[in-house]
Protein backbone atom coordinates (compact mmCIF):
# COMPACT_ATOMS: atom_id res chain seq x y z
CA UNK A 1 0.00 0.00 0.00
CA UNK A 2 1.18 3.57 -0.61
CA UNK A 3 2.34 5.49 2.48
CA UNK A 4 -0.72 7.77 2.32
CA UNK A 5 -3.07 4.77 2.34
CA UNK A 6 -1.07 3.20 5.17
CA UNK A 7 -1.35 6.44 7.13
CA UNK A 8 -5.14 6.63 6.80
CA UNK A 9 -5.58 2.96 7.71
CA UNK A 10 -3.24 3.24 10.74
CA UNK A 11 -4.94 6.38 12.04
CA UNK A 12 -8.40 4.79 11.74
CA UNK A 13 -7.27 1.52 13.36
CA UNK A 14 -5.52 3.43 16.16
CA UNK A 15 -8.66 5.48 16.71
CA UNK A 16 -10.73 2.31 17.12
CA UNK A 17 -8.25 0.78 19.58
CA UNK A 18 -7.88 3.94 21.64
CA UNK A 19 -11.65 4.51 21.67
CA UNK A 20 -12.18 1.62 24.09
CA UNK A 21 -13.64 3.40 27.13
CA UNK A 22 -14.43 6.60 25.24
CA UNK A 23 -17.76 6.99 27.04
CA UNK A 24 -16.45 6.38 30.56
CA UNK A 25 -17.58 8.95 33.15
CA UNK A 26 -15.12 11.64 34.13
CA UNK A 27 -14.21 9.86 37.35
CA UNK A 28 -10.96 7.93 36.89
CA UNK A 29 -7.30 8.59 37.53
CA UNK A 30 -6.43 12.22 36.71
CA UNK A 31 -9.97 12.83 35.46
CA UNK A 32 -10.12 15.81 37.79
CA UNK A 33 -8.27 17.49 34.90
CA UNK A 34 -10.91 16.18 32.51
CA UNK A 35 -13.82 17.71 34.41
CA UNK A 36 -11.93 20.98 34.76
CA UNK A 37 -11.34 21.36 31.04
CA UNK A 38 -14.70 19.89 30.04
CA UNK A 39 -16.31 22.55 32.23
CA UNK A 40 -14.22 25.26 30.57
CA UNK A 41 -15.31 23.94 27.17
CA UNK A 42 -18.94 23.86 28.35
CA UNK A 43 -18.62 27.48 29.44
CA UNK A 44 -17.49 28.45 25.92
CA UNK A 45 -20.82 27.08 24.68
CA UNK A 46 -22.87 28.47 27.56
CA UNK A 47 -21.63 32.04 27.26
CA UNK A 48 -20.13 32.12 23.76
CA UNK A 49 -16.53 32.87 22.84
CA UNK A 50 -17.29 36.58 22.53
CA UNK A 51 -18.20 36.60 26.23
CA UNK A 52 -15.42 34.29 27.37
CA UNK A 53 -12.99 36.13 25.05
CA UNK A 54 -11.37 32.78 24.24
CA UNK A 55 -10.25 32.55 27.88
CA UNK A 56 -10.63 29.53 30.15
CA UNK A 57 -13.64 30.40 32.32
CA UNK A 58 -13.57 28.17 35.40
CA UNK A 59 -16.98 28.97 36.96
CA UNK A 60 -19.19 25.93 37.60
CA UNK A 61 -22.90 26.36 37.00
CA UNK A 62 -24.67 29.47 35.68
CA UNK A 63 -23.36 32.79 36.96
CA UNK A 64 -25.10 34.04 40.08
CA UNK A 65 -26.16 37.72 40.34
CA UNK A 66 -23.06 39.84 40.85
CA UNK A 67 -20.70 36.96 40.05
CA UNK A 68 -17.94 37.50 37.48
CA UNK A 69 -15.86 35.11 35.40
CA UNK A 70 -12.88 33.36 36.95
CA UNK A 71 -10.10 32.51 34.50
CA UNK A 72 -7.41 29.84 34.43
CA UNK A 73 -4.38 31.57 32.90
CA UNK A 74 -1.53 29.06 33.22
CA UNK A 75 -1.86 27.43 29.79
CA UNK A 76 -2.48 28.45 26.18
CA UNK A 77 -6.19 28.43 25.28
CA UNK A 78 -6.57 26.17 22.24
CA UNK A 79 -7.15 22.77 23.88
CA UNK A 80 -10.49 23.53 25.63
CA UNK A 81 -11.60 25.44 22.52
CA UNK A 82 -11.19 22.22 20.53
CA UNK A 83 -13.24 20.34 23.14
CA UNK A 84 -15.86 23.10 22.92
CA UNK A 85 -15.94 22.62 19.14
CA UNK A 86 -16.56 18.90 19.66
CA UNK A 87 -19.35 19.74 22.13
CA UNK A 88 -20.87 22.14 19.61
CA UNK A 89 -20.80 19.52 16.86
CA UNK A 90 -21.87 16.43 18.80
CA UNK A 91 -23.37 17.65 22.07
CA UNK A 92 -21.98 17.64 25.59
CA UNK A 93 -21.14 14.01 26.29
CA UNK A 94 -18.31 12.02 27.82
CA UNK A 95 -17.37 10.64 24.43
CA UNK A 96 -17.41 14.00 22.62
CA UNK A 97 -14.90 15.41 25.14
CA UNK A 98 -12.68 12.35 24.92
CA UNK A 99 -12.93 12.38 21.12
CA UNK A 100 -10.48 15.29 20.89
CA UNK A 101 -7.45 13.67 22.59
CA UNK A 102 -8.17 10.30 20.97
CA UNK A 103 -8.07 11.84 17.49
CA UNK A 104 -4.85 13.65 18.38
CA UNK A 105 -3.22 10.47 19.70
CA UNK A 106 -4.36 8.46 16.67
CA UNK A 107 -2.76 11.09 14.44
CA UNK A 108 0.44 10.80 16.48
CA UNK A 109 0.52 7.06 15.73
CA UNK A 110 0.08 7.82 12.04
CA UNK A 111 2.89 10.39 12.01
CA UNK A 112 5.21 8.05 13.92
CA UNK A 113 4.60 5.56 11.11
CA UNK A 114 5.45 8.17 8.46
CA UNK A 115 8.56 9.33 10.35
CA UNK A 116 9.79 5.75 10.77
CA UNK A 117 8.97 4.87 7.20
CA UNK A 118 11.02 7.83 5.98
CA UNK A 119 14.00 7.23 8.27
CA UNK A 120 14.06 3.51 9.04
CA UNK A 121 11.87 1.67 6.54
CA UNK A 122 8.47 -0.03 6.52
CA UNK A 123 9.17 -2.93 8.88
CA UNK A 124 10.44 -0.64 11.62
CA UNK A 125 7.50 1.70 11.00
CA UNK A 126 4.96 -1.11 11.43
CA UNK A 127 6.58 -2.31 14.65
CA UNK A 128 6.63 1.30 15.91
CA UNK A 129 2.89 1.54 15.28
CA UNK A 130 2.24 -1.55 17.41
CA UNK A 131 4.50 -0.32 20.20
CA UNK A 132 2.95 3.16 20.19
CA UNK A 133 -0.73 2.31 20.04
CA UNK A 134 -0.47 -0.52 22.60
CA UNK A 135 1.69 1.36 25.08
CA UNK A 136 -0.09 1.45 28.47
CA UNK A 137 0.40 5.21 28.75
CA UNK A 138 -1.47 5.79 25.48
CA UNK A 139 -4.17 3.16 26.01
CA UNK A 140 -5.41 5.03 29.06
CA UNK A 141 -4.27 8.65 28.83
CA UNK A 142 -5.30 9.07 25.19
CA UNK A 143 -8.80 9.49 26.65
CA UNK A 144 -7.90 12.36 29.00
CA UNK A 145 -8.49 15.77 27.34
CA UNK A 146 -5.51 17.70 28.69
CA UNK A 147 -2.96 19.91 26.95
CA UNK A 148 -0.36 17.15 26.82
CA UNK A 149 -2.49 14.57 24.99
CA UNK A 150 -4.20 17.02 22.64
CA UNK A 151 -0.85 18.47 21.54
CA UNK A 152 0.60 15.09 20.50
CA UNK A 153 -0.94 15.01 17.03
CA UNK A 154 0.30 18.54 16.30
CA UNK A 155 3.79 17.65 17.55
CA UNK A 156 3.89 14.56 15.32
CA UNK A 157 2.73 16.67 12.36
CA UNK A 158 5.42 19.27 13.06
CA UNK A 159 8.33 16.84 13.35
CA UNK A 160 7.29 14.87 10.29
CA UNK A 161 7.06 17.98 8.12
CA UNK A 162 10.39 19.22 9.51
CA UNK A 163 12.07 15.97 8.39
CA UNK A 164 10.52 16.17 4.93
CA UNK A 165 11.51 19.82 4.65
CA UNK A 166 15.19 19.32 5.56
CA UNK A 167 15.50 16.27 3.29
CA UNK A 168 13.69 17.69 0.26
CA UNK A 169 13.89 21.50 0.76
CA UNK A 170 10.22 21.80 -0.17
CA UNK A 171 8.81 25.17 0.92
CA UNK A 172 5.40 23.63 1.52
CA UNK A 173 6.77 21.45 4.31
CA UNK A 174 8.60 24.40 5.85
CA UNK A 175 5.32 26.29 6.13
CA UNK A 176 3.63 23.15 7.49
CA UNK A 177 6.38 23.04 10.12
CA UNK A 178 5.70 26.68 11.01
CA UNK A 179 1.95 26.03 11.21
CA UNK A 180 2.54 22.93 13.35
CA UNK A 181 4.71 24.88 15.77
CA UNK A 182 2.12 27.63 16.10
CA UNK A 183 -0.77 25.26 16.73
CA UNK A 184 1.19 23.01 19.11
CA UNK A 185 2.33 26.08 21.09
CA UNK A 186 -1.23 27.36 21.28
CA UNK A 187 -2.14 23.97 22.73
CA UNK A 188 0.64 23.19 25.19
CA UNK A 189 3.90 24.63 26.55
CA UNK A 190 5.76 21.56 25.31
CA UNK A 191 5.56 22.84 21.73
CA UNK A 192 7.81 25.73 22.73
CA UNK A 193 10.84 23.45 23.08
CA UNK A 194 10.62 22.50 19.41
CA UNK A 195 11.19 26.13 18.41
CA UNK A 196 14.69 25.72 19.85
CA UNK A 197 15.34 22.03 19.21
CA UNK A 198 14.48 21.95 15.50
CA UNK A 199 16.96 24.73 14.54
CA UNK A 200 19.61 23.17 16.81
CA UNK A 201 19.06 19.82 15.14
CA UNK A 202 19.21 21.39 11.69
CA UNK A 203 22.53 23.14 12.20
CA UNK A 204 24.04 20.24 14.18
CA UNK A 205 23.32 17.75 11.40
CA UNK A 206 24.09 20.15 8.54
CA UNK A 207 27.30 21.77 9.66
CA UNK A 208 27.83 23.78 6.50
CA UNK A 209 24.23 24.89 6.20
CA UNK A 210 23.67 28.61 5.86
CA UNK A 211 19.92 28.53 5.40
CA UNK A 212 18.12 31.28 7.33
CA UNK A 213 14.74 29.59 7.60
CA UNK A 214 15.49 27.45 10.69
CA UNK A 215 16.24 30.65 12.61
CA UNK A 216 12.72 31.88 11.95
CA UNK A 217 11.42 28.89 13.92
CA UNK A 218 13.10 30.38 17.00
CA UNK A 219 10.91 33.47 16.77
CA UNK A 220 7.61 31.61 16.98
CA UNK A 221 7.89 30.71 20.68
CA UNK A 222 8.50 34.26 22.04
CA UNK A 223 5.77 35.68 19.79
CA UNK A 224 3.24 33.09 21.03
CA UNK A 225 4.33 33.62 24.64
CA UNK A 226 3.94 37.39 24.40
CA UNK A 227 0.56 36.97 22.70
CA UNK A 228 -0.56 34.62 25.49
CA UNK A 229 0.46 37.10 28.19
CA UNK A 230 -1.27 39.98 26.40
CA UNK A 231 -4.42 37.87 26.12
CA UNK A 232 -4.32 37.01 29.82
CA UNK A 233 -3.65 40.65 30.74
CA UNK A 234 -6.73 41.72 28.80
CA UNK A 235 -8.77 39.11 30.70
CA UNK A 236 -7.66 39.67 34.30
CA UNK A 237 -4.98 42.37 34.36
CA UNK A 238 -1.65 42.17 36.18
CA UNK A 239 -2.68 39.31 38.41
CA UNK A 240 -2.46 36.98 35.39
CA UNK A 241 1.31 37.41 35.26
CA UNK A 242 1.56 37.08 39.04
CA UNK A 243 -0.43 33.85 38.96
CA UNK A 244 1.59 32.53 36.01
CA UNK A 245 4.84 33.27 37.85
CA UNK A 246 3.60 31.53 41.00
CA UNK A 247 2.55 28.51 38.95
CA UNK A 248 5.92 28.50 37.19
CA UNK A 249 7.85 28.54 40.46
CA UNK A 250 5.66 25.77 41.89
CA UNK A 251 6.19 23.58 38.83
CA UNK A 252 9.93 24.29 38.98
CA UNK A 253 9.87 22.98 42.57
CA UNK A 254 10.73 26.41 43.98
CA UNK A 255 9.04 28.05 46.93
CA UNK A 256 7.24 27.10 50.13
CA UNK A 257 4.22 25.45 48.46
CA UNK A 258 6.39 23.30 46.22
CA UNK A 259 8.60 22.19 49.11
CA UNK A 260 5.60 20.55 50.81
CA UNK A 261 6.11 17.62 48.42
CA UNK A 262 9.76 17.27 49.55
CA UNK A 263 10.89 16.32 46.07
CA UNK A 264 14.61 15.62 45.99
CA UNK A 265 16.41 14.86 42.73
CA UNK A 266 16.96 11.27 43.83
CA UNK A 267 13.30 10.85 44.78
CA UNK A 268 12.19 12.38 41.49
CA UNK A 269 14.45 10.21 39.31
CA UNK A 270 13.47 7.05 41.18
CA UNK A 271 9.78 7.72 40.65
CA UNK A 272 10.27 8.65 37.00
CA UNK A 273 12.24 5.45 36.38
CA UNK A 274 9.48 3.33 37.95
CA UNK A 275 6.85 5.08 35.83
CA UNK A 276 8.92 4.60 32.67
CA UNK A 277 9.01 0.84 33.26
CA UNK A 278 5.32 0.83 34.19
CA UNK A 279 3.97 2.87 31.27
CA UNK A 280 6.36 1.85 28.48
CA UNK A 281 6.91 -1.78 29.67
CA UNK A 282 10.17 -3.53 30.51
CA UNK A 283 10.50 -5.03 27.03
CA UNK A 284 10.37 -1.64 25.29
CA UNK A 285 12.70 -0.02 27.82
CA UNK A 286 15.30 -2.77 27.35
CA UNK A 287 15.24 -2.52 23.55
CA UNK A 288 15.34 1.29 23.72
CA UNK A 289 18.35 1.10 26.02
CA UNK A 290 20.10 -1.27 23.60
CA UNK A 291 19.51 1.19 20.77
CA UNK A 292 20.83 4.10 22.84
CA UNK A 293 24.01 2.29 23.86
CA UNK A 294 24.66 1.14 20.32
CA UNK A 295 24.07 4.63 18.89
CA UNK A 296 26.33 6.34 21.43
CA UNK A 297 29.05 3.74 20.84
CA UNK A 298 28.89 4.38 17.07
CA UNK A 299 29.03 8.12 17.67
CA UNK A 300 32.17 7.80 19.80
CA UNK A 301 33.72 5.55 17.18
CA UNK A 302 32.87 7.45 13.99
CA UNK A 303 32.03 10.97 15.29
CA UNK A 304 29.11 10.88 12.88
CA UNK A 305 25.40 10.35 13.27
CA UNK A 306 22.79 9.61 10.63
CA UNK A 307 19.68 11.71 10.22
CA UNK A 308 17.63 8.75 11.46
CA UNK A 309 19.64 8.42 14.68
CA UNK A 310 19.87 12.17 15.29
CA UNK A 311 16.09 12.52 14.86
CA UNK A 312 15.48 9.75 17.38
CA UNK A 313 17.87 11.47 19.81
CA UNK A 314 15.92 14.69 19.18
CA UNK A 315 12.71 12.90 20.13
CA UNK A 316 14.35 11.60 23.30
CA UNK A 317 15.65 15.02 24.36
CA UNK A 318 12.28 16.59 23.62
CA UNK A 319 10.43 13.79 25.39
CA UNK A 320 12.20 14.32 28.71
CA UNK A 321 12.76 18.09 28.71
CA UNK A 322 9.40 19.10 30.16
CA UNK A 323 9.71 16.63 33.03
CA UNK A 324 13.29 17.57 33.88
CA UNK A 325 12.52 21.30 33.83
CA UNK A 326 9.18 21.15 35.67
CA UNK A 327 10.00 18.41 38.18
CA UNK A 328 7.17 19.23 40.55
CA UNK A 329 4.63 19.00 37.74
CA UNK A 330 6.08 15.71 36.52
CA UNK A 331 6.19 14.30 40.05
CA UNK A 332 2.44 14.83 40.50
CA UNK A 333 1.29 13.96 36.96
CA UNK A 334 2.56 10.61 35.72
CA UNK A 335 1.11 11.21 32.26
CA UNK A 336 3.69 13.95 31.60
CA UNK A 337 5.93 11.11 30.44
CA UNK A 338 3.70 10.73 27.38
CA UNK A 339 6.00 13.12 25.49
CA UNK A 340 8.70 10.42 25.63
CA UNK A 341 6.48 7.86 23.90
CA UNK A 342 7.71 8.58 20.33
CA UNK A 343 11.33 8.10 21.45
CA UNK A 344 10.68 4.79 23.19
CA UNK A 345 8.46 3.50 20.38
CA UNK A 346 10.92 4.33 17.60
CA UNK A 347 14.17 3.39 19.36
CA UNK A 348 12.75 0.07 20.59
CA UNK A 349 11.38 -0.69 17.12
CA UNK A 350 14.75 -0.01 15.50
CA UNK A 351 16.38 -2.44 17.94
CA UNK A 352 13.68 -5.03 17.34
CA UNK A 353 14.13 -4.75 13.57
CA UNK A 354 17.91 -5.14 13.91
CA UNK A 355 17.40 -8.13 16.20
CA UNK A 356 14.98 -9.69 13.68
CA UNK A 357 17.47 -9.23 10.81
CA UNK A 358 20.25 -10.76 12.89
CA UNK A 359 18.03 -13.63 13.99
CA UNK A 360 16.73 -14.29 10.50
CA UNK A 361 20.22 -15.35 9.39
CA UNK A 362 20.41 -17.91 12.19
CA UNK A 363 16.84 -19.06 12.84
CA UNK A 364 14.13 -20.01 10.31
CA UNK A 365 11.34 -18.85 12.65
CA UNK A 366 12.80 -15.41 13.38
CA UNK A 367 9.51 -13.65 12.58
CA UNK A 368 7.69 -15.83 15.09
CA UNK A 369 10.14 -14.74 17.79
CA UNK A 370 9.42 -11.08 17.04
CA UNK A 371 5.67 -11.71 17.13
CA UNK A 372 6.07 -13.42 20.53
CA UNK A 373 8.07 -10.44 21.84
CA UNK A 374 5.39 -8.02 20.65
CA UNK A 375 2.70 -10.21 22.20
CA UNK A 376 4.54 -10.21 25.53
CA UNK A 377 4.86 -6.44 25.29
CA UNK A 378 1.13 -6.03 24.56
CA UNK A 379 0.11 -8.20 27.51
CA UNK A 380 2.74 -7.11 30.05
CA UNK A 381 0.61 -4.33 31.55
CA UNK A 382 -2.86 -5.27 30.36
CA UNK A 383 -4.13 -5.84 33.91
CA UNK A 384 -2.85 -2.41 34.94
CA UNK A 385 -4.56 -0.72 31.98
CA UNK A 386 -7.81 -2.48 32.91
CA UNK A 387 -7.42 -1.20 36.46
CA UNK A 388 -6.91 2.35 35.16
CA UNK A 389 -10.05 2.12 33.05
CA UNK A 390 -11.98 1.00 36.14
CA UNK A 391 -10.37 3.55 38.46
CA UNK A 392 -13.45 5.78 38.43
CA UNK A 393 -15.98 3.11 39.34
CA UNK A 394 -15.97 4.06 43.02
CA UNK A 395 -16.13 7.83 42.59
CA UNK A 396 -19.37 8.73 44.39
CA UNK A 397 -18.98 12.41 43.51
CA UNK A 398 -20.21 11.67 39.99
CA UNK A 399 -23.53 10.16 41.06
CA UNK A 400 -23.92 12.75 43.83
CA UNK A 401 -23.42 15.55 41.31
CA UNK A 402 -26.00 14.01 39.00
CA UNK A 403 -28.45 13.74 41.90
CA UNK A 404 -27.97 17.41 42.77
CA UNK A 405 -28.48 18.39 39.15
CA UNK A 406 -31.71 16.39 39.00
CA UNK A 407 -33.34 17.75 42.16
CA UNK A 408 -32.26 21.40 41.93
CA UNK A 409 -32.69 24.39 39.64
CA UNK A 410 -29.84 26.04 37.67
CA UNK A 411 -29.54 29.07 39.98
CA UNK A 412 -29.80 27.11 43.24
CA UNK A 413 -26.94 27.16 45.74
CA UNK A 414 -25.93 23.78 47.16
CA UNK A 415 -24.01 23.29 50.41
CA UNK A 416 -22.07 20.06 50.92
CA UNK A 417 -21.83 19.38 54.64
CA UNK A 418 -18.22 18.13 54.50
CA UNK A 419 -15.17 20.17 53.56
CA UNK A 420 -13.13 16.96 53.62
CA UNK A 421 -15.31 15.47 50.87
CA UNK A 422 -15.01 18.62 48.78
CA UNK A 423 -11.26 18.86 49.29
CA UNK A 424 -10.72 15.82 47.05
CA UNK A 425 -13.91 15.52 45.02
CA UNK A 426 -15.14 19.08 44.57
CA UNK A 427 -14.53 19.39 40.81
CA UNK A 428 -16.41 16.15 40.10
CA UNK A 429 -19.44 17.24 42.13
CA UNK A 430 -19.43 20.72 40.61
CA UNK A 431 -19.13 19.46 37.04
CA UNK A 432 -21.95 16.92 37.23
CA UNK A 433 -24.15 19.10 39.44
CA UNK A 434 -23.56 22.08 37.13
CA UNK A 435 -24.58 24.27 40.06
CA UNK A 436 -22.97 26.72 42.46
CA UNK A 437 -21.67 24.35 45.16
CA UNK A 438 -20.08 25.36 48.45
CA UNK A 439 -19.08 23.47 51.63
CA UNK A 440 -19.13 23.79 55.42
CA UNK A 441 -18.60 21.56 58.45
CA UNK A 442 -21.06 23.34 60.76
CA UNK A 443 -24.68 24.17 59.96
CA UNK A 444 -26.47 27.22 61.37
CA UNK A 445 -28.83 29.95 60.08
CA UNK A 446 -25.92 32.20 59.06
CA UNK A 447 -24.26 29.48 56.99
CA UNK A 448 -27.56 28.59 55.31
CA UNK A 449 -28.30 32.12 54.15
CA UNK A 450 -29.16 31.92 50.41
CA UNK A 451 -28.54 28.13 50.42
CA UNK A 452 -31.25 26.03 48.73
CA UNK A 453 -30.03 22.50 49.53
CA UNK A 454 -27.78 20.91 52.13
CA UNK A 455 -26.24 17.54 51.28
CA UNK A 456 -24.54 15.15 53.70
CA UNK A 457 -22.49 12.86 51.41
CA UNK A 458 -22.56 9.13 52.01
CA UNK A 459 -19.55 7.96 54.06
CA UNK A 460 -18.62 11.58 54.89
CA UNK A 461 -21.01 12.28 57.77
CA UNK A 462 -18.82 14.31 60.15
CA UNK A 463 -21.40 16.90 61.23
CA UNK A 464 -21.66 17.73 64.91
CA UNK A 465 -24.75 16.69 66.87
CA UNK A 466 -25.77 20.34 67.17
CA UNK A 467 -25.69 20.80 63.36
CA UNK A 468 -27.69 17.63 62.81
CA UNK A 469 -30.30 18.64 65.35
CA UNK A 470 -30.71 21.96 63.59
CA UNK A 471 -31.14 20.32 60.18
CA UNK A 472 -33.50 17.56 61.25
CA UNK A 473 -35.67 19.86 63.35
CA UNK A 474 -36.07 22.51 60.64
CA UNK A 475 -36.05 20.61 57.33
CA UNK A 476 -37.33 17.32 55.91
CA UNK A 477 -34.51 14.87 55.08
CA UNK A 478 -34.54 12.98 51.80
CA UNK A 479 -32.34 9.88 51.71
CA UNK A 480 -30.70 9.07 48.36
CA UNK A 481 -28.12 6.49 47.30
CA UNK A 482 -25.44 9.19 47.57
CA UNK A 483 -26.35 10.77 50.90
CA UNK A 484 -28.99 12.78 52.75
CA UNK A 485 -30.48 15.89 51.14
CA UNK A 486 -32.28 18.74 52.91
CA UNK A 487 -34.32 21.24 50.91
CA UNK A 488 -33.88 24.44 52.94
CA UNK A 489 -36.65 26.21 51.03
CA UNK A 490 -39.20 23.81 52.51
CA UNK A 491 -39.88 23.40 56.18
CA UNK A 492 -42.00 20.78 58.04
Amino acid sequence: MPVKTDFIFIVLLSFLILSVGINLPFAGQHDWNTVMYANIARNHLRYGILQTKLGMVTNFGPLLPGESFGYFTHYPPLMPLLVALSFALFGIHHWSARLVPIISCALLVGFIYKICYKLWGRYTALIAVVVTVLSPILLYYSKIPVHETVSLGFIGFTIYNYIIWITTSKSRNYWFTVAGLIVSQLTSWSGFYLSAYLPLHYYATRRHASHWRPLTLLLIAPVIFIAHNLHMYLLVGNKAQTSLLQGLLFRLNIGTEAQKYQITLSKFLTLQASWIVLYFTRIVVVFSFVWLVKTLFELLKTHKMSLANSTTILLGVFGFTHNLVFRNLAYIHDYMLIYALPFFAISASVSLTSFWKWLKQRLPLASVVIIIILFLFATERISYVKALLKSGSGNQAVTLGKTINRISQPNDIILIASTNFMQYLDVFVRYYADRHVTAADEINPTVLQDVHYVVIPKNYDTLSLKSKQYLYSNYIPQTTLDGIVFNTTRQP
